[in-house]
């Protein structure tokens, strides 16, 4: 799919690198908006999240589960929760979302 292939090259120019383990991939780093949020967690669960959070956009290949974690900007996050968005059944990207890990 174009569409795709496109963002694939988007994130490679212009994404901030991370590590995982070994492997460098590409991702846009970004403040999760406040209604993503409340769509995905309870205000009980929401208010027990560890500050402050970020959303990392990446290609779906790029699979990490919950509790997985990465190296970004020397600091270790954990993955929260991984949502994948798709058009009708090719996936076109991966949105996670992080916290440091203190």
């Amino acid at each position: 799919m174009i569409l795709h292939e496109c963002l694939r090259q988007w994130l490679l120019r212009y994404g901030e690198p991370f590590q995982v383990g070994e492997q460098t991939h590409y991702g846009l780093f970004f403040q999760p908006p406040a209604g993503l949020l409340r769509w995905h967690f309870s205000p009980e669960a929401l208010a027990e999240l560890p500050r402050p959070l970020w959303a990392v956009m990446l290609t779906p290949d790029v699979a990490l589960e919950a509790d997985s974690a990465l190296w970004w900007r020397e600091r270790l996050h954990r993955v929260l929760r991984t949502l994948e968005f798709r058009v009708g059944t090719t996936p076109l990207y991966r949105l996670l979302l992080i916290a440091l890990v203190s």
